[in-house]
């Protein structure tokens, strides 16, 4: 399969290359970045996609890049709903960073043939987390910021309210959106009201 990587992590991409080529794969083009995969030209086969990404994140991209191949997720992240949001925007695959080498190739070859892949390890965990998680699953300070967005103050407004700084908002606003595998703001603020935190 001809193979293109979109993957921050110069030492994973590494990895992942000497992986696919021993496997008889072939790598066809690497990004750090998934705003240079959208705008690059490029044929592959499949892409191998990391969701915690510089920029633009994976689960953003990944619903264009899979209209040009078939997408594989390969990310620390395996939070159910996580693993389901990703399946919904469009991946044919998924598989955790703590995966075996031998588990990436099966993955590959499951693909190859049109089918879909999901790491034994998350099966048991996505039946069971179906629903996207509840307001527990977010820390104190997570919940506050979520729920002034979701009153409508913008997320400097959160931030001044609750005596933060802008960027430690934007990373609170981004640990419940990767706890509740969500993409965006929009989202998050309709699950905070289907929540009861507006």
């Amino acid at each position: 399969m001809r193979v293109l990587l979109v993957e921050d992590h110069h030492l994973v991409r590494k990895g992942l290359r000497l992986l696919l080529e021993e496997g008889g794969h072939q790598v066809v083009g690497e990004f750090a970045r998934a705003e240079e995969a959208l705008g690059a030209p490029w044929e592959a086969d499949l892409v191998l996609l990391d969701l915690n990404l510089p920029g633009m994140g994976g689960l953003e991209a990944l619903p264009r890049l899979a209209e040009r191949a078939p997408v594989l997720v390969v990310s620390m992240h395996d939070e159910p709903a996580y693993v389901a949001r990703a399946f919904q925007l469009g991946a044919k695959g998924y598989l955790p960073k703590h995966a075996l080498d031998q588990d990436l190739l099966e993955a590959l070859d499951r693909m190859a043939k049109g089918l879909r892949y999901l790491h034994p390890s998350l099966t048991q965990a996505l039946l069971e987390g179906q629903a996207t998680p509840g307001p527990e699953a977010l820390s104190e300070r997570e919940r506050a910021v979520v729920a002034l967005l979701a009153q409508g103050h913008t997320l400097s407004q959160a931030a001044k309210k609750l005596g933060l700084s802008v960027k430690t908002a934007s990373t609170y606003k981004a640990r419940a959106l990767n706890k509740l595998g969500l993409m965006d703001t929009p989202e998050l603020v309709r699950w905070a009201r289907e929540h009861g935190l507006a």
